[in-house]
């Protein structure tokens, strides 16, 4: 996917600020209502969710070509790696 030149680095760094804000609120509406809850002003929780990752995602794609791609494949395996422990510690601490 190419990427206009007059999206500077800065801009997109506002835009996904703003885009992370909106997954936030999208989150919160489905812990705090159910991830199938749906209100006629809103939509489906789901739906909502899926459309604000997309809208992130697409910035962070827009951002790809300012960061080291080396750095964020590292970063994302050890994360899930960081994600599956800490699960594991909460069942222990869950199941005391």
């Amino acid at each position: 996917m190419t990427f206009p030149s007059e999206l500077p680095r800065d801009y997109l760094l506002t835009v996904l600020t703003e885009e992370c804000a909106e997954v936030i609120q999208a989150i919160t509406k489905c812990q705090r209502f159910g991830f199938d809850f749906y209100k006629e002003d809103y939509g489906l929780n789901r739906d909502v969710l899926a459309q604000e990752v997309g809208d992130a995602l697409g910035v962070i794609d827009a951002l790809l070509p300012f960061l080291d791609g080396r750095i964020i494949e590292q970063a994302r395996s050890q994360k899930i790696a960081r994600v599956l422990r800490w699960k594991k510690i909460k069942e222990n601490i869950d199941a005391k």
